[in-house]
């Protein structure tokens, strides 16, 4: 007999013989225990991908979904506050949820160190993004009205908007985890209307577990946390690579001087005028930060300090060159931040009618 998690999921679960792929960043798949994994990045293995579980079957675990008792790996009450746990503590967390999983990672690439693999094959369906987004749109009006204002800010279609998050699956909170799928140009439109926004409405800025989110924002009564996929394959940077590390622990500060890939995870930024701690020179680079707080953290103008492994990145695409990398939270700070001013505000041309921000 079907209960109410059947009955959500048969409107929201995509069988996985119908994934044709690529695997695409913050996708939830449902594992064949019932466990909802969370796709990381857009670089996997054949027939897998690099997640995490994040909620997973308990008995008398605190969290309901659909009438079914989960616990979660990746955050904990401390002093009755919500709290991250560390990348390191994570992954341990996934090996006691199923230990046989550990026996199944073989040798990690260095940007999936924080990453567990998982098989396609142990999964029963996946939650697409759009299919989501419709049936949330059609079932609950408070979303489709936070949708279509928030689009109409931000001048975007919002049929090429989905969801991830506990809403990819069904599970309505009072936040809206809103998915931007366009072009890097497109995406990077977007991304700095928000931050004039939050520029202009300081109120609208979010502090949560510990620190000010970059991108997100209150607006139509609604907690609006933006993520960017991709539109198409050929736009990702790094579909599918190989990375070997050439250097641990380098410390070096440089200056951002592309961002039009900092959106994303991995995200991907310029670097120039690098000053390695060690004296040594060091050309202009890319920094791929593969960790996914770190979305839009970094923008052109910022100088970083950071402490980073020289890798060397092979794809089909670009053949092969040294990049930076990091994948932690803490590996990376801002020694000085360009921050928009009121001019840049005005030069962009934002429109905003004051009488749909309702805070």
């Amino acid at each position: 007999m079907k209960d109410r998690f059947d009955e959500v999921m048969e409107r929201f679960l995509v069988p996985i013989s119908e994934y044709e792929g690529p695997v695409m960043d913050s996708t939830y798949f449902l594992r064949k225990d019932g466990s909802f994994v969370f796709a990381e990045g857009y670089c996997h293995p054949p027939g897998a991908f690099w997640g995490m579980i994040i909620k997973y079957p308990l008995p008398g675990g605190h969290i309901d979904i659909f009438g079914r008792e989960y616990g979660w790996t990746h955050r904990v009450i401390v002093d009755g506050e919500l709290a991250i746990i560390s990348p390191e503590q994570q992954v341990e967390n996934q090996f006691k949820v199923d230990p046989g999983l550990r026996g199944r990672q073989g040798v990690k690439p260095v940007f999936a160190r924080n990453f567990v693999r998982f098989p396609l094959s142990d999964f029963i369906g996946y939650f697409d993004a759009r299919h989501s987004m419709k049936e949330l749109r059609k079932e609950h009006e408070w979303i489709d009205t936070a949708v279509r204002k928030t689009c109409r800010l931000l001048n975007w279609n919002p049929e090429q908007t989905g969801v991830t998050g506990s809403l990819a699956y069904g599970k309505v909170e009072d936040d809206i985890d809103l998915v931007f799928i366009g072009t890097p140009e497109e995406n990077a439109g977007v991304a700095r209307t928000i931050r004039s926004y939050r520029a202009i409405h300081p109120e609208a800025r979010v502090f949560e577990l510990g620190k000010e989110w970059p991108l997100r924002f209150y607006y139509a009564g609604t907690l609006i946390c933006p993520f960017f996929r991709y539109s198409a394959p050929e736009y990702i940077p790094l579909l599918q690579c190989e990375m070997e590390a050439e250097e641990e622990g380098v410390a070096l500060e440089a200056t951002v001087s592309d961002d039009i890939h900092n959106l994303y995870l991995p995200a991907i930024v310029g670097l120039t005028d690098l000053k390695r701690e060690d004296g040594r020179p060091e050309e202009d680079l890319d920094l791929i930060i593969y960790n996914g707080a770190l979305r839009g953290e970094l923008w052109r103008g910022d100088r970083i300090r950071l402490r980073s492994v020289i890798v060397r990145v092979t794809t089909s695409q670009t053949g092969t060159f040294r990049a930076a990398l990091v994948i932690g939270d803490r590996q990376v700070e801002k020694i000085k931040s360009l921050d928009l001013t009121r001019k840049e505000i005005h030069d962009k041309k934002m429109e905003v009618e004051d009488d749909y921000y309702q805070y």
